[in-house]
């Protein structure tokens, strides 16, 4: 059985598509279409446009459907829903399988990007429903794609999680951040940038209020402008025990995680991607061991309670606080949550799931052929 896996996105710097094309792999003969190529190119046929240009993409992945005539096709988020009525209308006897990582339901039009993105909504509310198999990033997601795209099944839930799996090298790692972390601090790391719907400022100003006690060290992207404005905040109200590294490596990201006390998970709420976000920096923090700090998110939410993994609370100051004072109690839970965690079990039962939905697909496909 000849299986497509069809995606607009780096899968070098994407983990779970990366397990989606292991899943592929497990299903049948795999074929990777993309503008990028995969790290493990073993037992895959893969067909890139080699520059990242999204009109030459979708005629790419027409014209390779259309050459290799697969039975199945997976498609990954809303990029790809373009695809779905063609498939349906050329290639009716084509089991597709949908992908969605993301859950842009309610944005507005306000840039060039988001434009975009609603153009291709459009297509992922109209036709998602003809897909065979739809899958989502956490269960919350599930339960509102049924409702909002008219689905006659709840979506199979296939988690984020994510573990990092890059070596650090120790010493070097130590030379670099070392004088950001103290034996006599609480030390806090943050992955998300420098910006204010990130709620960056929040976090700082509750770290910088606690004091010498505690530290922030932030890690990821920001432009120049919000730099100057965050570190005119600091200065401004004199927090001295808030650090900027810049952006890392995912194997010093690593390292990061590892030597602190407690990491930080936080998303707005103004949109429902945001709100029910799924976090694979919860899961890399996890994996290290490393208690989490969360927004009140319902994702977020149900993790920290369900499991006493961390905190999710609005307030960070409160919650900074409170993992302080239990914080060996929260690593206990940590490591006895992620010892449950099979990663390659879960791409296993992925692939037998979809694989129950296609050959039933493919059984009502040659009945309706025989009459």
């Amino acid at each position: 059985m000849k299986v497509m896996f069809i995606v607009y996105h780096d899968i070098q710097t994407e983990a779970r598509t990366q397990e989606i094309l292991e899943c592929t792999k497990k299903i049948g003969e795999a074929y990777f279409v993309s503008y990028s190529t995969p790290i493990d190119t073993s037992n895959v046929e893969v067909i890139t446009t080699e520059r990242r240009n999204y009109f030459l993409f979708i005629l790419r992945a027409i014209e390779s459907i259309s050459r290799v005539k697969p039975e199945v096709i997976i498609l990954h988020d809303n990029y790809c829903s373009i695809l779905l009525p063609w498939i349906k209308r050329f290639y009716k006897n084509i089991v597709i399988v949908y992908d969605s990582s993301e859950l842009y339901i309610d944005t507005t039009a306000t840039t060039l990007k988001i434009m975009a993105a609603s153009f291709m909504k459009y297509f992922e509310k109209k036709y998602l429903k003809t897909a065979d198999v739809v899958i989502s990033a956490n269960i919350e997601r599930a339960n509102i794609m049924q409702e909002y795209f008219c689905l006659t099944e709840v979506p199979i839930v296939f988690d984020n999680i994510h573990k990092i799996e890059d070596k650090f090298d120790e010493v070097a790692c130590e030379k670099k951040y070392s004088s950001f972390f103290d034996k006599n601090s609480f030390c806090i790391v943050y992955g998300g940038g420098i910006a204010r719907q990130r709620m960056t400022y929040e976090l700082a100003e509750a770290v910088g209020t606690l004091g010498s006690k505690f530290r922030l060290i932030i890690a990821g992207s920001v432009t120049e402008s919000e730099r100057k404005k965050f570190s005119s905040m600091l200065g401004e109200n004199d927090y001295n025990n808030i650090f900027y590294v810049g952006f890392v490596p995912r194997n010093e990201w690593r390292f990061l995680l590892n030597r602190a006390d407690a990491s930080v998970s936080a998303f707005s709420q103004d949109t429902v991607n945001n709100i029910y976000c799924a976090s694979g920096k919860l899961y890399e923090s996890l994996f290290e061991g490393t208690p989490i700090i969360t927004t009140e998110n319902p994702p977020l939410k149900r993790i920290c309670e369900d499991y006493g993994v961390g905190i999710s609370n609005n307030n960070f100051k409160e919650s900074i606080i409170e993992l302080e004072k239990n914080c060996e109690e929260y690593r206990v839970n940590v490591k006895q949550y992620v010892a449950n965690i099979n990663i390659k079990k879960r791409i296993d039962v992925l692939a037998e799931k979809i694989n129950c939905k296609i050959l039933t697909k493919l059984d009502m496909n040659n009945n309706y052929k025989k009459r």
